[in-house]
């Protein structure tokens, strides 16, 4: 893979907190990581827009959807100890 160095000009505050996340990693590791997942969910995000605008779901198959997903997100109950 090609490395090409670029130039960023951030705020101090910024700064310094790039350098805190980044910890023992390099901050030139970090950014790239950081970066890279934002533009993979970019891409996710304009995939999933672009089967949404192809399969047109109806609203009843969104409520039903929407429904599922909290079912299956909720926090779990645990079963107390007796």
């Amino acid at each position: 893979m090609t490395i090409r160095r670029i130039t960023i000009s951030v705020p101090e505050e910024v700064a310094r907190r790039i350098k805190e996340a980044a910890a023992d990693a390099s901050v030139s590791a970090w950014v790239t990581s950081v970066i890279e997942e934002r533009l993979e969910d970019a891409e996710l995000d304009r995939l999933w827009d672009e089967f949404y605008r192809s399969v047109r779901p109806r609203r009843a198959d969104i409520a039903r959807a929407n429904t599922l997903f909290r079912q299956l997100t909720r926090p779990r109950r645990r079963k107390s100890a007796a």
